[in-house]
């Protein structure tokens, strides 16, 4: 099957449904998985279209379809970063920290290739990358991409950056991409202000923790927030 990426709306919660409109004139209903907030990205597998022969102009029907029982939605998690490209916590492994300054390393390839960097102010974010490995159906590599955005702020000040396999980051006061931590060598004696004693932590965001209301009390919304591909690409500048 063949794949899409596509971005949760703002204010849409886990367990609603979004449409998802392809360049082909098809859409589908998908429903937001457990835990994934705007600007989360999904990757969701549909299915081929149908080959269809007829002597006139062809007819494309405009009602979503519901994506069949085989096709997988999967997050790309990159938390806190609005882009796809991005660095995911998860990856990073702490060989070097002190409170709120860490320095890790970036084992994952090819994703570690190139450079991103991202800074925080109060509530405006400036994010950059370069020389990416494509993410997306169909793109092979981000060559060159830069935004800025104004958001609800989780911290005063912020800065992350990645050069390859090696990603510093630091913040005040510290948040989920950038916790509380004391690092010797690859030796953690505390995180997140408790004391523990790990090796090769990794700064993964906490599970949980995410915001938003429950699946629960969102599922039976009649309001469908829709997104088309064209539509995601342009409000991300």
């Amino acid at each position: 099957m063949p794949s899409i990426a596509i971005q949760v709306p703002y204010q849409a919660q886990p367990g609603m449904k979004i449409k998802a409109k392809m360049a082909d004139g098809r859409s589908f209903l998908v429903t937001i998985p457990e835990g994934a907030y705007y600007p989360t990205q999904l990757m969701v597998s549909v299915p081929e279209p149908a080959v269809v022969t007829t002597t006139g102009n062809p007819v494309v029907d405009s009602a979503p379809m519901e994506l069949p029982s085989d096709s997988k939605i999967e997050k790309l998690d990159t938390a806190g970063t609005t882009m796809a490209e991005g660095v995911d916590a998860s990856d990073l492994t702490s060989c070097c920290a002190l409170c709120c300054v860490i320095c890790s390393l970036y084992p994952k390839f090819p994703a570690c290739l190139g450079c991103h960097a991202k800074g925080d102010a109060c509530c405006l974010q400036v994010e950059s990358l370069l020389c990416k490995v494509g993410v997306n159906d169909g793109s092979l590599c981000m060559c060159c991409k830069s935004e800025l955005e104004c958001l609800v702020p989780t911290t005063c000040v912020k800065m992350t950056q990645q050069l390859c396999c090696i990603d510093m980051r630091c913040a005040f006061p510290c948040d989920d991409e950038v916790p509380c931590a004391v690092t010797i060598l690859g030796l953690t004696c505390c995180y997140d202000f408790s004391p523990q004693c790990s090796c090769g932590k990794s700064l993964a965001a906490k599970e949980g923790e995410e915001g938003g209301a429950p699946a629960g009390e969102v599922a039976d919304k009649e309001e469908e927030p829709e997104v088309s591909e064209e539509v995601m690409a342009a409000s991300k500048r």
